[in-house]
């Protein structure tokens, strides 16, 4: 579907015109790529609970945008504390990690990783354009909860799979 009303360079962002390079609407396209590549994860994801955070991460991710775009305030310490528990959650399963991990492994895991570090890049835009917009606190808080979450997800989907994580060590990368 087409509606031509954004061939002149401006979009609608909640009953107001601003132009598509604003800062605004930059950042409301960097949570639609996160929130699609959380889509292609669940493509991937078989288990019921990381099926079940991911889909209500894709539906607070609305609300995030729609945080930004209204300064509601509608993400709250509450949503950074789900954040929290569940990474807790998933930490217990797979044991501390103390060294860096190379991303891939399962296509569960990768695809997971891939999201996360997209949404890495969203948090660093946020602080960005938080210096041009008003942004709820929260906001950059939650992006930065989030990204441990799916970390703490890959690890489990590899650890799920059988696939031991690929360890970097400075001391023997070749």
């Amino acid at each position: 579907m087409f509606t031509r009303s954004g061939d002149d360079g401006n979009t609608n962002v909640i009953r107001k015109r601003v132009g598509k390079d604003s800062p605004l609407v930059n950042f409301l396209g960097d949570l639609d790529e996160l929130n699609s590549f959380l889509g292609l994860a669940l493509t991937r994801i078989e288990w019921d609970d990381v099926r079940k955070d991911l889909e209500r991460v894709q539906r607070e991710l609305f609300v995030l945008g729609e945080d930004v775009s209204t300064g509601k305030e509608l993400i709250t310490q509450d949503s950074v504390k789900w954040l929290e528990e569940r990474t807790v959650y998933y930490r217990k399963e797979s044991g501390p990690v103390r060294l860096f991990i190379i991303p891939g492994g399962t296509e569960e895991a990768s695809t997971i990783h891939v999201a996360r570090s997209v949404c890495r890049r969203v948090e660093r835009n946020a602080v960005k354009y938080s210096k041009e917009l008003e942004f709820n606190k929260w906001v950059i808080v939650y992006l930065n909860r989030l990204s441990s979450l799916l970390f703490s997800m890959a690890i489990i989907a590899n650890k799920r799979k059988g696939v031991n994580e690929r360890i970097y060590d400075i001391n023997n990368y070749f």
